[in-house]
């Protein structure tokens, strides 16, 4: 019985406060959506820059411990810098951003499936955990704990995601024009904001991926091009919004990782 216990007892704030906060920015009004966009935009960033980094610069010691002796200065010169940060930042900044758009038009069906994947992280991480601790130095058993639950959270996820598009009712655009079918759904833009834009580009790009599932049979002579491109929206929208809420996720543990070695580090005589 304890065991059980300790697993949800490791879903743990700094997982919890981050799905809050997206759950209720999400619920929001369109006012304060616009209002909070750009913090928002700015700390789920910074989230999911920070998993993005750990991960590289775990690669990055890897390789240069294969190479280079462990006295060379080279270490530190190569161990990552602006450049990567940059490139990590940009990367976070696009993942953000999709996460943030497709959280708007999200169902609230599909809310339970992203409580799942929070869950399952916290689940996953410490029998992970148990299981790399013989094999694994104790230093980096956290970093490579979170890298290998990435790539398995978020595929599940995403298939999960891609199950829900496929069974929630779609509005019907059979036979009509791929133009006549974005003006008669495309909502309405409220305002000039930047939030409002993205959200119409996602909503026209969603429009666009149900048209092309629809009709894919009944346009016979673009038949498979069109159900190919139907699929590849569908799963390249599901999939990287399943990405970057793993990222952001793992981001979050990550930081609380570095808390909690500096503090062990100045408490340390």
């Amino acid at each position: 019985m304890g065991r059980p216990a300790g697993h949800l007892a490791s879903l743990s704030w700094h997982l919890v406060l981050p799905v809050l906060a997206l759950l209720l920015w999400s619920l929001s009004g369109s006012a304060w959506a616009r209002w909070l966009f750009l913090p928002a935009w700015v700390l789920a960033t910074q989230l999911i820059a920070a998993g993005s980094l750990e991960a590289a610069r775990l690669r990055r010691r890897a390789w240069l411990g294969q190479y280079l002796r462990d006295g060379s200065p080279w270490h530190r010169r190569l161990r990552g810098g602006a450049l990567m940060l940059a490139r990590h930042q940009l990367l976070g900044a696009l993942l953000a951003l999709v996460l943030l758009v497709k959280l708007r038009g999200l169902p609230l069906a599909a809310w339970p499936l992203l409580l799942a994947g929070a869950l399952g992280i916290a689940l996953a991480r410490g029998w992970l955990r148990r299981r790399l601790a013989p094999h694994v130095i104790e230093a980096r058993l956290p970093a490579v704990t979170r890298r290998l639950l990435v790539g398995p959270v978020s595929g599940l996820l995403a298939l999960a995601l891609v199950g829900l598009a496929l069974w929630l009712p779609q509005p019907w655009l059979v036979d009509l024009g791929w133009e006549a079918a974005l003006l008669r759904h495309l909502p309405a833009g409220e305002g000039g904001s930047l939030l409002a834009f993205f959200e119409r580009l996602a909503a026209a790009a969603e429009i666009t991926r149900a048209w092309a599932m629809q009709n894919a049979e009944a346009q016979l002579s673009l038949g498979a091009p069109l159900a190919l491109l139907g699929w590849l929206l569908m799963l390249l929208t599901q999939g990287a919004l399943a990405w970057a809420f793993v990222r952001l996720l793992v981001g979050a543990e990550a930081l609380r990782g570095e808390g909690a070695a500096h503090r062990r580090q100045e408490k340390a005589p």
